[in-house]
């Protein structure tokens, strides 16, 4: 008996490609800037670069409020909060911010992350490397994907890079978000960070929304965004779950 053939997926004309995968690339990049340690960098030079990012897609418009508050923020206050919240605690952090660590360590999550950034050519920096499942470091990746996208010089090239979008957000970053803004709302609720998580999970989740009204399947009667360890159809969008890219 033959095997069922693998549906195709394609991109619509609704992605507007010229008009929103810039605009998605610096909100991406805003979001990672929002989550990252301040004991590595201050994100309040980005932040302020992003003044009226807000504006620039409707799903985007919560995090306006959100980038010029941070960027105001005294560092001191960003420091304490987010250590409170993400990286200390007698008992491991109170809120971890890590995927393999807030969905207690499931089998597989650190190799497949590092897997989608092997296979898409995203060279972690040093400094972030011991920590890929970072929520900021898979932010930047879906930056780094957008980023890729608008500087495609077609359509065929752009189109894995897209697919890896909604490959990587469904079967990542949407499947832990809700978990961790729920917890650190439970810790903090009304704190900084707290509104800053929740804006990011419901940020992404939009965007994968979005991302899934542009995506056509042919040859299946549902789903643009293909279950974790399912084959995907060619060009590739996502490593297959234990094979090598």
């Amino acid at each position: 008996m033959s095997a069922n053939p693998v549906p195709a997926r394609t991109v619509t004309e609704a992605r507007q490609v010229a008009e929103t995968a810039a605009l998605r690339c610096l909100c991406y990049a805003a979001c990672s800037e929002l989550l990252a340690s301040p004991h590595e960098v201050d994100p309040r030079p980005a932040l302020r670069e992003r003044d009226g990012l807000g504006d620039a897609l409707a799903w985007a418009a919560p995090l306006g409020p959100l980038l010029a508050e941070a960027a105001a923020a005294d560092l001191g206050r960003l420091k304490a909060e987010y250590s409170g919240l993400f990286e200390v605690g007698s008992q491991g952090p109170p809120a971890p911010i890590r995927e393999d660590l807030q969905t207690g360590q499931r089998a597989g999550i650190r190799e497949e992350v590092v897997r989608f950034y092997d296979y898409f050519g995203y060279a972690l920096d040093t400094r972030f490397a011991w920590q890929p499942d970072h929520l900021s470091v898979e932010l930047e990746f879906m930056h780094y994907l957008c980023y890729r996208e608008a500087r495609a010089e077609s359509g065929a090239d752009a189109l894995s890079f897209q697919l890896a979008q909604a490959d990587f957000t469904a079967r990542h970053l949407v499947t832990w978000l809700p978990g961790l803004a729920a917890n650190v709302d439970r810790i903090a609720a009304g704190a900084l960070y707290a509104r800053v998580v929740a804006a990011v999970r419901d940020f992404v989740a939009a965007d994968l929304h979005w991302q899934s009204s542009t995506i056509d399947t042919v040859g299946a009667a549902s789903a643009a965004i293909a279950p974790e360890g399912a084959p995907t159809a060619a060009p590739t969008a996502a490593p297959k779950p234990g094979a090598d890219p």
